[in-house]
């Protein structure tokens, strides 16, 4: 997948608190970050502030200032989602501290990449004790993407070294990748909403993928709200369409303020699911002062929200400092995350930053615990490669996928989806239900070979009759509980050969039930007793009775015999086919006479009682020869002429 800034770029502050982030950010861009009165009147950043700027190039670049402060290192995580590249502050008269530690740990754990590490406050010191801090920081960051990083020293009193700064940040603006991507769909987790008078809720945060556009509905999740955006803002300008990478202010209608907080996403509809459950590759800090033990209430950092949650270790029960594993991330409350997400975790208690990763499964189906191949499963969808873990869900899901489902398992527009199936078809890892639905090949040769093996053992107990009902396939085949499945899958075997449908009937190409010796014996004998019967039918149980001494094979055959249509059991009753027809020769011409025939006429005519009577008319409605009117039916090609009285 391809990136796409749109000119522009995302850079965020990080470092120890009172390490002149703030002023660094306002002697660049001339805005001052600390809005709040709590910050003005502390003299340092709680929440998270944003500013921006024009590059010589013509870029505009916007700057992420987050606090420092250990007690607001959860705002620094919801300020550091989506930068392109961070601007390491390190102040020249304290150099490296714990909190600038801390921000390389997060850094790092939400892949950010690349940067520049600004020593600030350099009018404080002398030269030789600058030289000494930029060494210690150089020592201090070795093993991190910023080992080799570019190193400026300024003072944001005299201005001295921003000069450089500018000219650096406008190299790194042309060298870095940025992370987001205009191809998939649209998705801006919130870091700010707030009410504007005359204007209403405004929502703000970095689009990490997509596009969107001015009068555009759009998902709030995990909530399943919908909203529409009356306008955007995009770094200060209005616009019609914002983009991947972009800050971006917008303006929805339809949705209260006390509704949306951080931790909410703004997305394209049908791309989210709401979740409490995800499965993730964890790397536990090397500094980290214990194991994890399995089970243990962590701090959740996913974009811009904050949970509770418990890790649960899909190996092993404690994972030590340093180490890697999969767990299971399960949270207190709905959350909105999608797969290959980074993500953040914290102790509970003391709050410190322990570890991090990547979610591989965002919506994991259930499974065993400890379980070796749901264990495997991850590890390969721990790869990132979309197609390999297209292969993988197909795998997971034996009835198949639609392209829509398997979008929002990816979250990959729908036609993106689409393609990687069809790839995945040509090498033939994947089956083609429809245009929209695919099955794992694995899946399908295992479910093929089952069905035709019931087949061939219900045609190898009997032999008589046509086949199984197809709803009778629906709860023998393992995983294969939807209908419209069933039938693709049906349709494409007998495509192949392997298998024929008559209508609701399944049987093997083969397979040709008849009737002979002493089933055809039978068999005679049924259709007399039956035709014979004419009105007042045989039950099944009065019938089978009259075949007591070979009840289990005059069961068969009756059971072919209704199959075949050569006999109708309406209710408990068998029927011959002459006395159906019988009956619509004589409703057909009691209406034609008098408009119209009741049970009781119908009843009298053929001499029968009610028991039979009714069951039968009941029979003739259902296959819309009549239709009753209140206590009365008329033929079905009359019910029209009834409204305005023209029968009689």
């Amino acid at each position: 997948m391809g990136g796409q800034t749109h000119g522009y770029f995302i850079i965020g502050t990080a470092g120890h608190v009172d390490h002149g982030k703030t002023e660094l950010i306002k002697r660049l861009t001339g805005i001052d970050t600390d809005r709040l009165p709590e910050e003005k009147q502390r003299g340092m950043s709680i929440d998270i502030g944003f500013a921006y700027f024009n590059l010589p190039d013509g870029k505009r670049v916007g700057i992420i200032d987050v606090p420092g402060h250990e007690r607001f290192v959860h705002n620094m995580l919801a300020g550091a989602a989506g930068i392109d590249m961070v601007l390491m502050v390190v102040a020249a008269d304290e150099g490296v501290m714990a909190q600038t530690v801390e921000h390389m740990n997060i850094l790092q754990l939400l892949g950010v990449s690349d940067g520049i590490i600004v020593v600030t406050k350099k009018d404080l010191v002398d030269e030789e004790w600058l030289g000494l801090v930029c060494e210690d920081i150089r020592e201090r960051f070795k093993g991190t993407f910023l080992e080799n990083a570019p190193m400026v020293a300024v003072s944001s009193v005299t201005g001295e070294g921003f000069d450089e700064l500018l000219e650096l940040i406008c190299q790194k603006a042309k060298e870095v990748v940025p992370h987001k991507d205009v191809e998939r769909p649209f998705r801006l987790p919130v870091d700010r909403a707030f009410i504007k008078s005359g204007f209403g809720v405004i929502v703000t945060g970095t689009a990490f993928s997509g596009e969107v556009c001015v009068g555009q509905e759009v998902e709030i999740a995990p909530l399943e709200i919908r909203t529409r955006i009356r306008s955007m803002q995009v770094h200060g300008n209005s616009v019609e369409r914002a983009f991947a990478g972009q800050r971006v202010a917008m303006n929805l209608v339809g949705i209260e303020r006390e509704e949306i907080s951080r931790g909410c996403v703004v997305t394209e509809i049908g791309y989210m699911k709401p979740t409490n459950r995800i499965v993730a590759k964890l790397r536990l800090l090397e500094n980290a002062e214990k194991p994890l033990k399995d089970g243990a209430p962590v701090r959740l950092h996913i974009g811009t929200g904050e949970w509770i949650a418990r890790a649960f270790l899909l190996k092993g029960d404690e994972l030590e400092p340093g180490g890697e594993e999969f767990v299971e991330l399960r949270t207190n409350e709905k959350i909105a995350c999608v797969r290959y997400d980074r993500f953040v975790i914290r102790s509970y208690s003391p709050q410190e930053t322990i570890g991090g990763g990547i979610i591989v499964e965002p919506y994991p189906k259930r499974y065993r615990r400890h379980s070796p191949q749901y264990y495997e499963s991850c590890v390969r969808k721990g790869s990132a490669d979309y197609k390999e873990t297209a292969s993988v869900l197909l795998d997971e899901h034996r009835d198949g996928l639609k392209v829509s489902e398997l979008s929002v398992l990816l979250h990959l527009k729908q036609e993106h989806t689409a393609k990687l199936l069809e790839e995945l078809c040509e090498e033939g890892k994947a089956v083609k239900l429809s245009d929209v639905s695919f099955m794992s090949t694995k899946s399908y040769e295992a479910i093929s070979e089952e069905l035709l093996h019931l087949l061939r053992s219900y045609h190898s107990k009997h032999p008589l009759h046509i086949g199984i009902k197809k709803g009778t396939l629906l709860g023998q085949l393992e995983g294969i509980e939807n209908e419209a499945v069933l039938e693709m899958l049906l349709k494409r075997l007998e495509a192949e050969g392997k298998l024929v449908v008559e209508k609701e009937f399944v049987r093997l190409p083969e397979h040709s039930p008849m009737l002979t010796g002493r089933h055809l014996q039978i068999a005679n004998r049924m259709l007399k007793l039956c035709a014979n019967a004419g009105f007042a039918p045989p039950s099944t149980q009065e019938l089978l009775q009259q075949f007591s001494d070979e009840s289990e094979e005059a069961s068969e055959v009756l059971h072919a015999l209704v199959e075949g249509g050569q006999l109708l059991r309406i209710d408990e009753f068998i029927f011959h086919p002459q006395t159906i027809e019988e009956a619509k020769r004589i409703v057909r011409e009691h209406i034609s006479k008098n408009g119209k025939i009741t049970l009781a006429e119908f009843r009298d005519i053929t001499k029968t009682t009610r028991k039979y009577a009714l069951p039968l008319l009941e029979h003739l409605d259902k296959i819309g020869f009549t239709q009753r009117i209140g206590d009365y039916r008329i033929l079905r090609a009359h019910a029209s002429c009834i409204e305005d009285g023209s029968t009689r």
